[in-house]
């Protein structure tokens, strides 16, 4: 049985072209089942079903989940979507469902974990790179600038066989490139593994479980597949492990009556 991957999204997005649909369309590829969930509701009820969950691109986190007051460069924000996605990756953890998060929803598991984000890199940084590009006028799958990732990370050893180059320590890549926010201070338990020439963290990782998040946007580049493949293989093991518990419960009621 395929695993159901949850991927979650404001409702607002063409599923039928842009990031979500290119989600769907490689987590079918990988082996998985896609769900789309409208930001809202419980988020228990996600995980009740759900054996991996795929967090999208989408507008800012509100600068109030991370303790800060608003910057005159926030662009957009949803901050139900906001509540209920860090709520949903709190409750996955607790479950250890596997959760890949995509440029915003990295921001969110960094959030989540009690991390922060610059609010605008180009205030902040001012010797930031350019990481703003528009999707509107820059093919999404044009490489905008380079990425340095350590080899010792788990990601790395995904998407290594798709790569050519190969190093020691650390391997530089060039990947694309649509945000004005990153990760600030990394969240309790996550370490990052990649950076942009600038020290802009790219990319952040947990040592236990599958809770990987990516600053750029991997579904529009082939040399990242095996993002997708190692998110499924992680969600398969999920999904026996909810059978697993799903059958105690029923041995369990059974036993009562």
């Amino acid at each position: 049985m395929r695993p159901i991957i949850a991927v979650v999204s404001s409702g607002r997005e063409d599923l039928k072209s842009g990031p979500v649909s290119k989600h769907i369309e490689l987590v079918r590829e990988s082996g998985g089942t896609p769900v789309i969930f409208l930001a809202g509701g419980d988020p228990r009820d996600v995980c009740e079903i759900a054996d991996g969950i795929l967090l999208t691109e989408g507008p800012d986190v509100h600068p109030y989940f991370y303790g800060a007051d608003p910057s005159p460069f926030l662009k957009t924000a949803d901050y139900d979507r906001d509540k209920f996605e860090i709520e949903l990756f709190k409750r996955a953890f607790e479950m250890e469902i596997p959760v890949l998060g995509v440029g915003r929803g990295m921001h969110v598991m960094n959030v989540a974990t009690n991390g922060t984000l610059y609010q605008d890199l180009t205030r902040e940084i001012p010797k930031a790179i350019k990481h703003d590009w528009d999707p509107k006028l820059v093919d999404p799958s044009q490489r905008l600038h380079s990425v340095r990732m350590k080899t010792g990370s788990r990601l790395y050893e995904m998407v290594k066989d798709d790569l050519n180059v190969s190093s020691t320590n650390e391997v530089f890549i060039q990947v694309n490139s649509f945000h004005h926010q990153a990760v600030k201070r990394v969240g309790d338990g996550f370490r990052p593994v990649a950076f942009s020439i600038d020290g802009v963290v790219e990319a952040i990782e947990m040592g236990e479980g599958f809770y990987i998040g990516v600053q750029w946007c991997p579904e529009f580049l082939p040399e990242m597949r095996g993002i997708y493949r190692s998110f499924i293989s992680a969600a398969r093991k999920s999904q026996l492990r909810r059978i697993e518990r799903e059958s105690i419960e029923v041995k369990s009621e059974g036993n009562e009556v």
